[in-house]
This record gives structure tokens, sequence and C-alpha cells, in this order.
């Protein structure tokens, strides 16, 4: 039904959905965590990253030469970062979503990727443009 590239995308994606998650609960970063238990954020993103690679080769041959119907290289590093980009780009809007009533303490605006543990991004993002506005209009 999908083409074998579709198929490679989907795979990324979900396993890449699954190490963010992974990696934001190691970090403790609970702006961008789906849910705020730190096991079942885990465990969540353990089953994703292990799933989304266990679905792909499990569904179809999937050693197959590029010129007869596979990917080639840089193909392949395209629909890679094509699956990595949707899966931030999801998981920004999702948990931006989630914890909309998140709403951390005014961190230090070049916290950086600090200041997601207490707010969500969308108002980390705002409070971080408010300040370097106001620090370009002083300039």
């Amino acid at each position: 039904m999908f083409t074998f590239a579709t198929d490679y995308f989907i795979a990324v994606f979900v396993s890449s959905l699954g190490v963010l998650q992974l990696a934001f609960s190691v970090g403790d970063i609970r702006g961008l965590l789906v849910f705020k238990l730190r096991l079942v954020a885990r465990t969540l993103g353990t089953a994703l990253a292990i799933g989304g690679f266990v679905l792909f080769f499990s569904t179809g041959t999937r050693n197959i030469n590029d010129y007869e119907g596979g990917l080639d290289a840089p193909t392949q590093a395209l629909f890679f970062f094509y699956g990595a980009l949707a899966a931030v780009v999801v998981t920004l809007v999702v948990t931006s979503v989630v914890n909309h009533r998140m709403r951390g303490p005014e961190a230090n605006p070049e916290a950086g990727i600090d200041s997601l543990r207490d707010t969500n991004y969308v108002l980390s993002l705002a409070r971080s443009i408010r300040y370097w506005w106001k620090l370009c209009r002083k300039r």
C-alpha cells in the first residue's frame, strides 16, 4: 500500500517521537512531555523507539537495493531528516496543547531549553521573543 520511502518515513517518525519523549523524561524537561509521570513517558518512549523499527522491518522485505525499489543513501538521509523534523514539530505542538496550563516562573531568557522545565514551549518562546525584542529595540 505504502511505498518503501513512506514506510521508512513513518518508522523514523514514530521512533523519533519515542526517543524525544525518552530524552525529555531523563532530562526532566517537563514542558515537552506528553505524560507528566516520568515512568509513563519513559515506557512510552522506549516502546515507540523500538516499535517503529520493529514495525518497519516486520512488514516486508527491507534488504532491497536502490535500483530494485529501495532507497539510495541521499534519499534515505532526506527521509530520515523529514521524519525526525516532523517528530520534533509534532512534539512541540502536542506538548504545547497538552501543557497549556503549565505556566512556571519567568525564567532567564538566556536559559534556553532549561526554561522548558516549568513552562510549555509556546509560553517559553513568547517570553524569549518578547525579551529579545526589547533588547533589540534598546540597541
